[in-house]
């Protein structure tokens, strides 16, 4: 796993993320937001596409999710949760009133991903 820098961590915590841990430690009952790169933050009911927003601008370089979707012509925070779903490898999440994990891509994942994450419903397959 990466390591994120103390302000990218109050960043992800002001969207109401936690500090992210180990897949395979996870509690995945819990909403949360998983990027390989990082690990689970366990979010904020409501709050988990703030969060995946700013790790779509942390994959592409920005500070935040407002700043990548003013970059790239997006919808903040709409488009830019969608598209760290569909094009960063290694995503998924669960919201507070999903019943599985969401994936944007099948090939997003690894098998042991897939095994670590149980039942998941791929939204852009």
């Amino acid at each position: 796993m990466r390591s994120l820098t103390s302000q990218q961590l109050q960043a992800l915590e002001r969207t109401g993320a936690s500090e992210p841990e180990p897949l395979h430690l996870a509690d995945l009952s819990r909403p949360f937001v998983y990027d390989r790169a990082f690990g689970v933050f366990y979010c904020v009911p409501g709050r988990h596409r703030d969060t995946m927003s700013l790790l779509y601008a942390y994959a592409k370089g920005y500070e935040s999710g407002i700043d990548a979707a003013e970059a790239l012509g997006l919808d903040f925070p709409e488009e830019t949760a969608d598209r760290w779903l569909e094009e960063i490898e290694g995503t998924a999440f669960r919201s507070s009133v999903g019943h599985r994990v969401q994936v944007g891509k099948r090939a997003n994942l690894t098998r042991i991903e897939e095994r670590w994450l149980g039942e998941v419903e791929y939204l852009f397959d």
